[in-house]
């Protein structure tokens, strides 16, 4: 009987719903932190949420396979 493997790595998880949710949890994260970065007076700049927006929307992808 095969056994769902997790991982650090998205490539290597192997149960499919977990692979999902990451994917969705991933995304979510990434607009909020993009909103976060558009609020005044926040601590963190527009170009760098953006770009770590940009990052998160990569992970999710490659969970996405």
């Amino acid at each position: 009987m095969p056994y769902a493997m997790t991982s650090t790595r998205p490539e290597s998880v192997t149960c499919l719903a977990c692979r999902e949710h990451a994917r969705r949890e991933h995304l979510r994260l990434a607009g909020q932190v993009e909103l976060l970065g558009r609020t005044p007076g926040a601590a963190v700049s527009a170009a760098n949420a953006a770009r770590a927006g940009r990052g998160l929307r990569d992970l999710a992808e490659r969970y996405a396979g």
